[in-house]
């Protein structure tokens, strides 16, 4: 398996990956838009996994400045099995302490037990805060915060 970072001719592939793991859902939800892979295919924390050419999975990545420290902020991850999330992780994480950032976080849906397990191989901690968030504008007005909250 190879993990490695993106670039414009992966793009319509990492999309339709995306849209066939997560199945039809409002346009929001979906992050591999081409303006959005630009930007993380630029962030330096962004890899596709790939199995023999074909797409295993993903993190989308970007550091974050918090005026006094930086974070990496996994924004969406997918993949095909816990090894991939666990190969996925190693390469964000390795791509955030070789950039001098010593943190490195995403949100978690508690149920989505593969996941859990490859963080915490990983050596992350399960936080007990939960995640507030508002949506503003007409998008706050439909209740779009399924894409918000993942």
């Amino acid at each position: 398996m190879v993990f490695r970072d993106f670039a414009e001719p992966d793009f319509a592939r990492l999309e339709a990956y995306e849209k066939a793991k997560l199945g039809e859902q409002p346009p929001h939800v979906y992050r591999c838009t081409p303006a959005a892979l630009r930007f993380f295919s630029r962030s330096g924390h962004s890899f596709m996994a790939l199995e023999e050419e074909r797409i295993v999975g993903f993190a989308l990545a970007q550091a974050l400045w918090q005026g006094d420290q930086v974070t990496v902020l996994l924004t969406r991850i997918l993949a095909d099995a816990q090894e991939v999330y666990q190969g996925l992780l190693g390469a964000v994480v390795k791509s955030a302490y070789d950039a001098g950032v010593y943190e490195v976080a995403l949100h978690l849906d508690p149920a989505h037990t593969e996941l859990k397990s490859a963080l915490e191989a990983h050596s992350f901690v399960l936080g007990p805060k939960i995640l507030a968030v508002r949506v503003l504008g007409s998008r706050g007005q439909r209740q779009e915060v399924q894409g918000v909250l993942e």
